[in-house]
């Protein structure tokens, strides 16, 4: 399975660092996880979101990241997380999925591409982690039409 992440230039694709330092929508300040989209088009919204005074984010890279087929990913329902647009509900159901282990990926509900798009949770914590492949690093090419 492939899926999309958008991410500074400066940083690994599949480093969690920045989820870890300020936290996110399935992961409270310290549990470091890798955010990703199921679609390109994904990652791009979910980078729109931090765009501010009409500029678009800089630095950008897209990766394409394989997880492989015999990799089980969860898949989080949303009657299954009750409360999930509750930013400290979310966290909590974050931080359970990743300490079971029991999965290197989670499949999560999109906050800004409701009520379709899915994201994926990545746990660099696993112990299978490290059979996830990034297949290219690209240029994220904006079109000026954006903002």
């Amino acid at each position: 399975m492939e899926v999309f992440r958008i991410h500074n230039r400066r940083y690994h694709p599949l480093d969690g660092l920045g989820a870890a330092t300020v936290g996110g929508r399935w992961n409270p300040v310290g549990l470091s996880v890798v955010y990703a989209s199921q679609a390109y088009e994904g990652a791009l919204l979910e980078q729109l979101v931090y765009a501010t005074h009409g500029r678009l984010p800089r630095n950008r890279v897209a990766s394409r990241i394989v997880i492989p087929s015999d990799m089980e990913v969860h898949t989080l329902e949303d009657a299954g997380a009750t409360g999930w647009r509750d930013e400290v509900r979310s966290r909590e159901i974050g931080r359970a999925w990743a300490a079971t282990q029991e999965t290197v990926a989670a499949w999560v509900p999109s906050f800004v591409a409701q009520p379709w798009g899915r994201n994926v949770v990545i746990n660099p914590k696993h112990p299978d982690f490290d059979r996830l492949a990034v297949a290219e690093t690209i240029d994220v090419l904006w079109d000026p039409r954006v903002i």
